[in-house]
């Protein structure tokens, strides 16, 4: 037991801040945790513990690719000089996009050429 509770502990001191982690953090640690599952050697306790944590790192992608998003809508045009036009930065507000339908990253399911 005590190997077990010493790995353990090894594993939460070597884990970032997940408060702080950037996008990059949290899909390395997604990849580690994959691979692991992969692997098909872990007890199912550990893997059933793995798996609740990738699902806590895709979240987190999720929220930041979603501030990202909102970030990226701010940007409302380019004046003739060059200058981007930009509304009032709101974290919060719905995507323009929410209420339309969003931009698909699998191609031609809305029916494009």
């Amino acid at each position: 037991m005590a190997k077990s509770k010493a790995n353990t502990e090894a594993n939460t001191e070597a884990k970032p801040d997940e408060e702080s982690m950037t996008f990059e953090g949290a899909m390395t640690q997604l990849e580690q945790i994959v691979r692991k599952l992969e692997s098909g050697t872990l007890p199912l306790e550990e893997m059933l513990a793995d798996y609740a944590k990738a699902v806590e790192y895709v979240q987190k992608c999720h929220s930041q690719l979603d501030g990202a998003r909102r970030r990226i809508a701010q940007l409302q045009s380019v004046r003739e000089d060059g200058k981007a036009v930009v509304k009032a930065w709101d974290d919060t507000a719905p995507l323009a996009s929410e209420g339309n339908e969003a931009p698909s990253r699998r191609r031609g399911s809305h029916g494009a050429t």
